[in-house]
């Protein structure tokens, strides 16, 4: 191969991989390459491989050079068996990882496959997925590789090209759902940073730098692009403008869900699971990875325009009873799952129908924050101030549904709550009861002890701890729909 020749793939090896819509075609592209379309035998990983440093500019293609259809036309008959081979076996490595829940590794998989694996004769996907998902890392992937297909892979050189190819695109396979904005796509984009080589730069959301052709972000900037990407359009929206954090207090409170929220303060960084924390370093200058331990992080937030995890989990200490001490538990887990404010709820899951119908019901309590219930809400279990203490009534373990009307517990609102309590005080004559209601006019909040109150609080606020001197409540009730329990 001339040198002049080595020079031009590796351009438009390079402007394939960048390029959103021409990457759609890389198994016809570069398959092409491998079967000797240009008369030359080269595997993709090698040419992005020796890239290196170089500097790369695009160069000016045609891109209905690279119609399917007209390209297939053009070679002889053994050429288009074998593209077609060829792309019969990149779709059955896609639907293998699938299966073995290796998805977001589908363009590794496939990358490998075209750069070592093409010429194996009787080469199984699935068996070849179920490396992947043995694997425990890259380097044991890549030895148990090397082991079962006779190879040599060289790891840091493949590390070096797979980061270079996956900075250079998006993953479309790190979605688990692509319609909406979830937490655990969220820390699936953090990840997908990280090992994509991101750099870091101030005021940098994710988008590719066309100067030295590398992503970028900065701290808050890999949380607000993943809000920002459409995968289905594959193009970065210019909302949401800024970010909305809902805190939730210290580390010890937070629950093992991907995608919440780490702050030291300062900076940002996205939890992943098993201790680790996702966030561009502004000292490091990239992207990277460690243990939430090995870091500053103080506190924990969720942030807005991202579902989170809708399960309902808490411990019922009878759950044949509704009693004081399940509806503390309940309570709890109530303000670290982030729940909502909406009027008219009562631990329901928001969707727009849900929206639409509470603002018939109650008009003004819910319209007047339409555009900020679906920037904060949206996805989230909702309650109100006494729906919050119905929900637990209503809910029912077995089923993990929330039956209105059911186990005792009446429809009313907070002031009926409050006028048909009998063993009720003045908040200054309070006992240290854990699960007692506190009330004033046209409120209600559950006392979880300690001198806290968790309350849903109003629509902007949503389910909040609080402390009891710090509110103006007025009396104390026991609910006169649960039974009160000492700690056992």
């Amino acid at each position: 191969m001339s040198a002049a020749v080595a020079a031009a793939l590796k351009k438009i090896a390079a402007f394939i991989l960048s390029d959103k819509e021409l990457r759609g075609k890389l198994f016809v592209v570069i398959g092409s390459i491998i079967c000797g379309f240009l008369g030359l035998l080269c595997i993709p990983v090698v040419v992005i491989a020796s890239l290196g440093n170089m500097e790369i500019e695009p160069p000016e293609i045609d891109k209905s050079l690279f119609n399917e259809a007209a390209f297939m036309q053009s070679l002889d008959s053994d050429k288009q068996a074998q593209l077609v081979n060829l792309q019969n076996q990149g779709q059955a490595i896609e639907d293998a990882m699938t299966d073995v829940d290796c998805k977001d590794q589908t363009i590794k998989a496939q990358l490998i496959y075209l750069s070592f694996l093409e010429n194996v004769q009787d080469f199984n996907a699935q068996s070849y997925a179920d490396l992947f998902k043995k694997s425990t890392d890259d380097k044991a992937l890549i030895d148990a590789l090397n082991s079962a297909y006779g190879l040599k892979i060289d790891y840091n050189e493949f590390m070096k090209s797979y980061t270079w190819v996956m900075n250079a695109t998006m993953n479309q396979y790190m979605f688990g759902d692509s319609k909406s904005k979830n937490a655990a796509d969220l820390a699936a984009w953090a990840e997908n940073a990280y090992f994509s080589g991101w750099g870091y730069k101030d005021g940098s959301f994710g988008e590719r730098d066309e100067s030295d052709r590398i992503r970028y972000a900065d701290s808050a900037g890999l949380i607000l692009g993943y809000l920002r990407y459409d995968p289905e359009q594959k193009v970065f929206n210019s909302e949401p403008s800024s970010l909305h954090f809902t805190s939730k207090g210290g580390l010890d409170k937070m629950p093992d869900e991907a995608g919440n929220i780490l702050s030291d303060g300062t900076n940002y960084g996205v939890y992943i699971g098993d201790g680790e924390v996702v966030f561009a370093s502004k000292n490091l200058g990239y992207v990277t990875k460690d243990k939430v331990a090995n870091g500053a992080w103080n506190s924990w937030t969720s942030i807005s325009g991202a579902a989170y995890n809708t399960n309902i989990s808490f411990e019922e200490y009878d759950e044949k009873k509704k009693n004081n001490l399940g509806l503390v538990q309940w309570a709890i887990q109530a303000h670290n799952s982030g729940w909502g404010y909406i009027y008219g709820t009562y631990g329901n899951v928001l969707t727009e129908g849900l929206l639409q119908d509470r603002a018939a019901v109650f008009g003004g309590e819910v319209t007047d924050y339409m555009d900020f219930i679906r920037q904060n809400w949206m996805g989230k279990r909702c309650a109100d101030c006494v729906g919050l203490i119905k929900g637990y009534g209503w809910y029912d373990s077995a089923s993990g549904e929330i039956r209105v009307g059911s186990n005792g517990m009446m429809d009313v609102g907070a002031n009926a709550m409050f006028a048909n309590a009998t063993v009720k005080g003045t908040i200054d004559t309070i006992p240290e009861v854990p699960g007692l209601a506190v009330w004033v006019d046209g409120h209600i909040g559950i006392y979880i002890g300690n001198g806290e109150v968790i309350e849903a609080m109003n629509t902007l606020r949503g389910v909040t701890r609080t402390q009891l001197a710090g509110r103006e409540w007025t009396h104390w009730l026991q609910i006169p729909y649960i039974s009160y329990v000492q700690k056992p």
